[in-house]
């Protein structure tokens, strides 16, 4: 790409991903352009509960005094409420670490407001990217819109941090894989109603699942899982859905319904990008991939991504397209691990056939006779620990405990074929566990190849066929047009 840079980097999206990435590489010294749309997020579904690693996440970019000034609620672990047979399954966090919750607006605006104040960081507030110009492995030209005109901007890196449905994404001709799940309905109640204080609420095995927690004293936020085709008006005239809930959290739903203007809704997606940087511009966050929010993991996942998008370019500065590398090659198997988690969670806890009755079973079979167990899918589920190896074994145990309630003469025996249900369900993991252990090998391969061939090259060769380093610019340089 001809001509100067205006900035090092360009971050498209001002939400959590976007301020937690240029918070990282302001902290390399770079120069970044933060590009806002201001999408009112007190009208957002979104984000809301931070497990203790991605509070760690978050402390390590800088933002210590915005996470000590928030107005949040501790999260000590998750309640697993069964609905048939009744039990409450505890899985509390590693080391009596806590996580966090609250209303999204009330943690994504000090993100922004704490971003903006950091040396090298400029904000161009209800800025929409329109088009992405130029792409290559010297640099990025894209275009926004701001106040009705449209202007130019160069960069010598395009961070894409706006959202699942990502316009930017588009732009660069990066397709992905998608899949359309349930809706999801969130409502405000009165935390009292919560049995379990300070913990995350998962209620499962009834018609519809559901997951609540407090986002602030006295509030707490309750999220509905509603099957493709039903709408909160399904609710209101079928409350047998809602049966299996504590009576008085489900007076509290009724009550919120009623209040119209505290219902909000969003589509649960699994989106998967099938590549997450092209040229000299990279995905974070959910521009690169989410799943169903159900594990509570998303906010903490794009924390993770800046940090990982950071050490690449910290150890690779002088070459962005190998930085670039990295950071994929760095953040695909913890991002394998959640989405097969998510899923499977999502058959265990929603599924209502026999198969899935029978595993619910297992897992208290499972938890009740190993206290290891639930320390591992805490493990899991706060993305504390990303190997799929772990899930794969867990999942198996899992299924293991679930035959046993099949046998005959079992008190609660479900019928033979339920077997094959069980079965069928353990071969997403298991195929995603000997991926990403191909993956593994092969990239190990890769570097030993390119490690063995640098060192084969003739003495001065090298250096000299990377792409330009990154130099900070003048914080006085001009974006074209603007």
């Amino acid at each position: 790409m001809a001509g100067p840079c205006d900035f090092d980097v360009v971050v498209a999206g001002g939400g959590p991903a976007g301020c937690a990435a240029a918070a990282a590489l302001a902290q390399l010294g770079q120069s970044v352009l933060l590009v806002d749309a201001g999408v009112d997020r007190h009208k957002q579904l979104s984000g809301e509960l931070l497990h203790p690693t991605g509070v760690r996440a978050l402390r390590e970019l800088g933002f210590s005094e915005v996470v000590d000034a928030w107005l949040s609620c501790p999260v000590r672990g998750f309640a697993i409420f069964y609905a048939s047979p009744a039990r409450v399954v505890v899985l509390p966090y590693k080391d009596g670490a806590a996580g966090l919750s609250l209303e999204h607006s009330a943690l994504t605006v000090p993100l922004l407001d704490a971003v903006v104040r950091r040396p090298g960081v400029t904000l161009l507030a209800g800025a929409r990217v329109t088009s992405v110009e130029h792409n290559d492995e010297r640099g990025v030209r894209l275009r926004f819109l701001h106040d009705g005109g449209v202007h130019e901007v160069r960069a010598r890196l395009l961070v894409a941090s706006d959202g699942r449905a990502s316009p930017v994404r588009r732009m660069l001709g990066i397709s992905e894989n998608y899949t359309r799940i349930s809706t999801m309905l969130g409502l405000c109640v009165d935390s009292a109603c919560l049995p379990r204080p300070e913990h995350g609420h998962k209620f499962v095995g009834g018609p519809l699942y559901a997951l609540a927690y407090a986002i602030q004293p006295g509030v707490a936020r309750v999220m509905v899982d509603l099957p493709l085709g039903t709408t909160p008006q399904t609710l209101m005239e079928r409350p047998e859905l809602l049966a299996t809930l504590p009576p008085a959290l489900v007076a509290e739903i009724r009550r919120a319904m009623d209040a119209t203007s505290t219902l909000r809704m969003a589509s649960n997606d699994v989106r998967l990008s099938e590549r997450v940087w092209k040229g000299s511009a990279v995905l974070v966050g959910d521009a690169a991939s989410c799943c169903h929010p159900l594990s509570g993991s998303g906010m903490t996942s794009c924390f993770q991504d800046a940090r990982a998008l950071q050490d690449a370019l910290r150890r690779h500065s002088d070459d962005i397209p190998r930085a670039l590398e990295q950071y994929a090659r760095t953040r695909r198997p913890a991002q394998r691990t959640r989405v097969a988690l998510a899923s499977s969670l999502y058959t265990a806890c929603a599924g209502q056939d026999e198969g899935m009755q029978a595993l619910r079973l297992g897992l208290i079979r499972y938890w009740d006779c190993s206290p290891r167990s639930a320390r591992a899918a805490m493990s899991l589920l706060s993305s504390e620990d990303s190997r799929m190896s772990v899930l794969a074994r867990e999942y198996l145990f899992i299924v293991g405990h679930s035959l046993m309630a099949l046998r005959p003469g079992h008190q609660r025996a479900v019928r033979p074929r339920a077997a094959v249900s069980l079965l069928r369900s353990a071969g997403p993991p298991l195929r995603a566990a000997l991926g990403s252990t191909l993956e593994q090998v092969e990239s190990w391969c890769h570097r030993r190849f390119r490690h063995l061939r640098r060192h084969a090259r003739p003495l001065g060769q090298g250096a000299a066929q990377g792409c330009p380093r990154i130099q900070p610019v003048a914080p006085a340089a001009p974006v074209h047009g603007a």
